[in-house]
């Protein structure tokens, strides 16, 4: 009797950590859905026309996860896909149409610094990651004087992305996430590539692409 209860008291309190461990990992533990809008900058690019003006506004979905392993301090990820179509510098009506996009695929980790841990939290972030970037651009010629030309440009590129937002707590297992954030992506080197038909074409002449965002995440606890 004495024997079995020996055995039964290391297997009570076996159980009773890890429930409690499990529960205190579910409690600090949140995934959910966020949306971003994005404007494009030229900070970082020393040549006369940037990311600004080749790019224009755009949207962005990701799925995020923080891990709260402090009350102060969280890890997490972002798993997000941002679409912006051309900037007024393809506004080249007298010698034809364009139509150009940029889509990037974000694959990002990030750390915050969390100045509370009352329902309003005030924080400190930053994301790194990679970037994967798909350039299009397709000049439909609209006389014989010029020729039609496209071309796709694709590129990982590493980055990082400093943050400032406010985490506010909706209920024990609700939290909706609001964010400013500066994306600075390794530079893109234009290429010059030959095409037969049109000659040399110069893919991504805008350098960097760094752009800024506001998003709004909503996040439930696991």
């Amino acid at each position: 009797m004495k024997h079995n209860l020996k055995m039964r008291i290391p297997l009570l309190l076996l159980i009773f950590v890890s429930s409690s461990l499990v529960k205190t990992l579910a409690q600090d533990y949140f995934i959910g859905g966020m949306l971003g809008y994005s404007i494009p900058t030229n900070i970082g690019n020393s040549e006369e026309y940037g990311f600004k003006d080749y790019a224009d506004k755009g949207w962005e979905v990701a799925a995020v996860g923080k891990w709260f392993y402090q009350q102060n301090l969280s890890l997490g990820y972002h798993i997000g896909y941002q679409f912006q179509a051309e900037g007024e510098i393809w506004d080249v009506d007298r010698y034809g149409d364009v139509s150009a996009s940029y889509q990037t695929f974000r694959l990002l980790l990030n750390g915050a610094y969390y100045f509370s841990q009352d329902e309003i939290r005030p924080y400190l972030g930053l994301s790194f990651g990679a970037y994967y970037m798909i350039n299009a651009m397709d000049f439909d010629a609209s006389s014989a004087t010029n020729k039609s030309v496209a071309y796709t440009a694709k590129e990982w590129k590493p980055g990082i992305a400093p943050q400032v937002g406010v985490l506010l707590e909706l209920s024990k297992k609700t939290m909706l996430d609001c964010k400013l954030q500066m994306d600075l992506v390794a530079h893109m080197e234009p290429t010059v590539v030959i095409d037969p038909d049109y000659g040399a074409v110069t893919q991504n002449p805008h350098g960097n692409q760094n752009q800024f965002s506001f998003s709004v995440a909503l996040l439930f606890g696991l």
